[in-house]
């Protein structure tokens, strides 16, 4: 389970800035909306993000992607003297040449029930500074390996990393080269960083991957299940793989090209003849409304994360829905029922109409706001004395709790 994650001088977050889905003492939804962990811990299992345009949600989104990227993949896909794109808080002169950092607490089942890691690095452009691995032993964190630049400690619990100490370069993780040496507590951590989806930007990279699991005839029917229960009037999904439109006979045609496939996803509706139904039309995707489209585009993640009990993390969940389906894929996350397994959701959005104590709790509250030196802070409804039966959304747009933009004055004049 997601626990905690901090990043420090990336992007538009200059300071240390923590995010956690650890519950507050709150009594208010206790039973929906949190679970329980070991050590009688309880955790959040959904939680939105809120701010003005530009005051650094996406940011939070990019600085966990690369938390992630870095931590699993800069082993295998960096070479000596690539850079690491880490990018620092640029709008001062104290952070733009210093490096980011970034620390993640997290739970892994494993043959000892839970078990509770802290891990973090701290990176510039070219290198690694500092990396640390802890786990929580005997209700005390103990030091799996610490590392200062090249110089790595590893502790007697850690044995698999003394093999993997040559391997090491500067700009990757030793948790990554440890993992591609077939560590066994490094292999685990990797694998739980690979369960944690990140959705943000373009869809277009996730189609081949999407496809292939709406082609499965047991995936399909839970997603026709899911587009129903949101109130989309499709009654069917087809899938086709098309060959590619090119004469194959013509020698100049590269191997790749004729590998190329195009992958067809049609989504059928009820013909009418007046008021009675007579037939089927599939439609294909493209022609699908964009909302139909957006929420195809989520139902794998979310359905996938819900039989896993992994965690999701979506920005600009509202684009292209309407804010009561928002609410009820929430609730899909809130209830025991249809999250038996605690899968976590977390999302930024402006559909601030869903943020009522109904919904969620102060906790799973969170606003970004810029400072007016451009640095993001990030922070929850729980730091503010709030009464139980106040209007979240209402107060938010106010301003109470910050993070709304300020709107200026503007004249027509000012085009002339």
């Amino acid at each position: 389970m997601f626990a905690e994650f901090t990043v420090e001088n990336f992007r538009s977050f200059k300071e240390r800035r923590t995010f956690s889905l650890v519950a507050t003492n709150d009594k208010e939804l206790l039973e929906s909306n949190t679970f329980e962990a070991p050590k009688n811990q309880r955790f959040l299992k959904s939680a939105i993000i809120c701010g003005a345009n530009a005051s650094g949600k996406s940011n939070f989104f990019d600085a966990l992607v690369f938390f992630l990227d870095f931590s699993v993949y800069s082993a295998s896909r960096k070479q000596a003297g690539d850079p690491t794109y880490a990018e620092p808080f640029i709008l001062s002169k104290q952070t733009e040449s210093a490096p980011s950092s970034f620390e993640i607490i997290f739970f892994v089942n494993n043959e000892h029930g839970e078990t509770r890691y802290r891990y973090s690095f701290t990176v510039d452009q070219k290198q690694v500074f500092e990396e640390n691995l802890y786990v929580l032993y005997n209700k005390r964190e103990v030091m799996l390996f610490s590392r200062k630049f090249q110089e790595i400690t590893c502790s007697p619990r850690f044995k698999e990393g003394a093999r993997s100490k040559p391997f090491v370069r500067n700009n990757c993780t030793f948790l990554s080269v440890c993992a591609q040496n077939n560590g066994t507590i490094s292999k685990e951590i990797i694998a739980y960083f690979r369960s944690i989806t990140v959705l943000y930007g373009s869809s277009e990279s996730y189609k081949k991957i999407f496809f292939d699991y709406t082609a499965k005839k047991e995936n399909k029917a839970a997603i026709l299940s899911f587009l129903k229960y949101a109130d989309i009037q499709i009654i069917g999904i087809e899938t086709e793989l098309i060959p590619p439109s090119v004469d194959l006979s013509d020698d100049a045609i590269s191997t790749a090209v004729k590998n190329m496939r195009l992958e067809k996803v049609s989504f059928g509706h009820t013909v009418y003849d007046e008021e009675t139904p007579v037939g089927e039309e599939y439609i294909d995707e493209e022609d699908e409304s964009a909302g139909t489209q957006q929420l195809y585009f989520y139902s794998e993640f979310i359905l996938w994360v819900l039989k896993k009990g992994t965690a999701l993390f979506i920005d600009e969940f509202d684009i292209m829905l309407h804010p009561l389906i928002i609410e009820h894929i929430v609730k899909l996350f809130n209830s025991p029922e249809t999250n038996p397994k605690n899968a976590q959701l977390v999302i930024s959005s402006h559909a601030v109409n869903i943020i009522t104590n109904k919904l969620f709790r102060r906790d799973q509250i969170w606003f970004c706001e810029k400072d007016q030196y451009g640095a993001t802070d990030l922070y929850s409804l729980a730091e503010f004395k709030v009464r139980n039966d106040a209007t979240y959304s209402k107060d938010y747009l106010r301003g109470k709790y910050g993070a709304v933009p300020h709107i200026g004055k503007f004249s027509p004049a000012d085009f002339e």
